[in-house]
């Protein structure tokens, strides 16, 4: 298979999960509310009170009495209540206040990557990292999962410095942490918060989820097993190759790329993904090494997250959930769990699958499908408008380093 049907192909599974897991969230929606009669009728709602409704009936509008109505199982009417009803009883008021809310998010998010950075000496002022983080957070509603504008915010980060392959290897690093965190707040609030046992399942799945990453971050510094792997033969010759760089000579006196043989330009490539390769390692070890940065960033990472999530709850109260005692937790542990899912690059913003996460947690017994796609819609806008900034950075190209600045220029603002 060639590299542009192997494109084509995961490009066209990725549009198949959008699609089936927005279809399966969609099925059973309706714009407008619904009742079904104890006869098994099914007539649009206009309106309703303590003892009657008003429902469309053969193009007329017709008052039946409440007793009219089909019951469930559980002994509540059968009205099914569409978008427009979930939007036009959601709390406005309440929908500013979340938006006020999430305003430290992305300055927490630039604070870490700052801190990030210097972990490898790569030494950035703050306000170049909030422009940063702005325009990746933009460009991951155009890419492909909520890590795509990560590509394009590791290529910014390398204008501003000579160190490429530590760049990009610290903005892939900051995102490991900013999961790790996620993963941390999802841990505690399933295991100490919450009593569903469906959401202590999932906890179970996202606490082995961190266990793994905390064992790979272990083993990645302990030196008795870099030294059995540098003791391995295939691994040995790995480093002599990476040692024999080819960028020793002069970029003047080399020769012609077609006039390289095609074996030789093969191994000029081998040994310079080892290269790369190699650099990455040395930076993770190097961020390991700085523990306080490590601990600051994941500190400033579980922060970050619960403040976020606290404004997603804040808009499953706003649009009508059920806040029965000991729910709240519940939509703390579902969002967080669905920021994850988003993370997996799938579709453009977790686009389908994260409303998927919703509806199988929420659906039933803690809200009505109308009621999950507002929420779901209202997180999706939210991010939408605390990322619109990035515009700006990306249009304007002020993600450049300024002209003439200093390299070495740090949070003080010194020019």
């Amino acid at each position: 298979m060639t590299a542009q049907s192997r494109k084509l192909f995961f490009t066209a599974l990725r549009v198949v999960v959008c699609v089936v897991a927005l279809t399966w969230v969609l099925y059973g929606v309706s714009l407008y509310d619904y009742v079904e009669l104890a006869d098994g009728e099914r007539l649009r709602l206009l309106g309703e009170t303590d003892r009657t409704m008003s429902v469309v009936r053969r193009g007329q509008e017709v008052v039946y009495p409440r007793d009219r109505i089909a019951v469930e199982e559980d002994g509540s009417k059968k009205i099914s209540y569409g978008l427009y009803s979930a939007l036009r009883q959601s709390r406005l008021k309440v929908l500013l206040l979340g938006l006020a809310f999430f305003s430290p998010v992305p300055f927490l998010q630039s604070l870490r990557f700052v801190w990030m950075l210097r972990a490898q000496e790569i030494h950035i002022t703050y306000w170049e990292s909030v422009k940063l983080s702005f325009a990746g957070n933009f460009l991951n509603f155009v890419a492909v999962g909520t890590t795509g504008g990560d590509v394009v915010k590791a290529y910014y980060i390398s204008l501003h410095t000579d160190r490429k392959t530590e760049a990009v290897t610290t903005v892939f690093l900051d995102r490991v942490v900013g999961l790790s965190g996620l993963l941390i707040m999802v841990t505690v609030v399933v295991f100490l918060c919450t009593r569903n046992p469906e959401l202590l399942a999932l906890g179970g799945l996202v606490l082995a989820t961190l266990l793994a990453v905390v064992t790979g971050a272990l083993l990645l510094g302990w030196p008795w097993l870099r030294s059995w792997l540098g003791s391995l033969r295939l691994v040995a010759r790995m480093h002599a190759l990476a040692s024999e760089s080819p960028q020793t000579a002069s970029t003047s006196s080399r020769p012609p790329l077609t006039d390289i043989p095609p074996d030789k330009v093969l191994r000029s490539l081998v040994v310079w993904v080892l290269n790369q390769a190699q650099r990455a390692d040395r930076a993770t070890r190097r961020l390991l090494r700085h523990k306080r940065l490590v601990f600051g960033a994941l500190g400033a990472t579980v922060l970050l997250q619960f403040i976020a999530v606290s404004v997603f709850v804040l808009i499953c109260y706003a649009v009508g959930m059920d806040f029965s005692p000991g729910r709240a937790w519940d939509y703390y542990a579902i969002t967080a769990s669905a920021n994850i899912v988003a993370a997996v690059p799938v579709s453009p913003q977790g686009l389908g699958t994260v409303e998927a996460t919703y509806k199988h947690f929420l659906l039933g017994s803690h809200a009505n499908l109308s009621q999950v796609l507002c929420m779901a819609m209202g997180v999706r806008v939210l991010h939408l408008l605390w990322a619109l900034p990035g515009i700006l950075v990306t249009m304007t190209g002020s993600y450049k380093p300024r002209e003439g600045a200093d390299p070495l220029a740090v949070l003080d603002g010194r020019p």
